[in-house]
């Protein structure tokens, strides 16, 4: 097998000043392509997990940016190309599920006996992953829309909305539900990529509300691929203690964060 290269992050794409929206989303549509491309071989060739990390991501941020600038693209192959990431998606999954189980498995200090239970869950995840062909993903000019609308115009619209969608998912929030904590994760996420993707300013609280709700996905997720695996009593409490901390966290960010325009 050749060398891989490292696994590649996110590359912002370089905008000239006074760039049209519909130049930025054909820049970030293909830079996230780019990051998913880059990835795809690590992903299926290589343990090291970041591979399959990064190629998600790369995906997410092209979905995301579907949703974005979708205002500027054709109905019908905007649509085409959203059910053609999601199917990319779907077959990664369950074997990164997997890679972020055994990582807080150990950090649990499980006893070792457990962990090659679940690294054995791992390993048969990894050998089932079927890294998919990302060709259809790539635009053309058929998909866009002639609208010459600027960049910074179309920004303040999007963000707003983008915005709208994180404060609703918030009012009234059962915190001890993980269906309505993983509804407003994905909020927060696509409102940090469309900040990312339109050159809006990032609340600090965001970022760290994000990664309150990422650690609480984690914990949920382990619990459902722990469940016929019998875990240990201390692994058990550990996930109930991390779950009762981050939630108090998420409270506090919450609290910090400022949705108004």
């Amino acid at each position: 097998m050749s060398r891989l290269p490292a696994p590649r992050k996110w590359r912002a794409p370089a905008l000239a000043h006074g760039a049209r929206a519909q130049q930025a989303a054909a820049a970030v549509l293909h830079a996230a392509l780019d990051q998913a491309r880059a990835n795809a071989c690590g992903a299926a060739e290589s343990p090291n997990s970041e591979y399959l990390h990064q190629l998600r991501v790369g995906l997410r941020r092209y979905r995301s940016a579907l949703r974005v600038f979708r205002a500027l693209l054709r109905k019908g192959p905007r649509k085409r190309l959203a059910r053609e990431a999601r199917d990319a998606m779907q077959p990664l999954a369950e074997a990164r599920d997997w890679d972020v189980c055994l990582e807080w498995v150990q950090r649990a200090k499980a006893p070792e006996a457990f962990l090659r239970r679940v690294r054995g869950r791992q390993d048969t995840a990894r050998r089932n992953l079927r890294v998919p062909r990302l060709d259809a993903l790539a635009p053309d000019q058929a998909v866009w829309k002639a609208k010459p609308e600027s960049l910074r115009q179309y920004s303040v619209r999007a963000l707003a909305k983008t915005r709208r969608k994180v404060a609703k998912r918030l009012r009234g929030i059962d915190w001890d539900e993980p269906a309505q904590r993983h509804r407003l994760r994905i909020a927060v996420k696509r409102l940090r990529y469309a900040i990312g993707f339109l050159g809006g300013d990032e609340p600090k609280a965001l970022e760290d509300l994000q990664d309150v709700l990422g650690e609480l996905n984690d914990i949920a997720v382990a619990r459902r691929l722990l469940a016929d695996l019998l875990p240990p009593s201390p692994v058990l409490r550990k996930l109930d203690a991390a779950e009762r901390r981050l939630i108090a966290a998420s409270g506090r960010q919450t609290a910090a964060l400022d949705l108004e325009d």
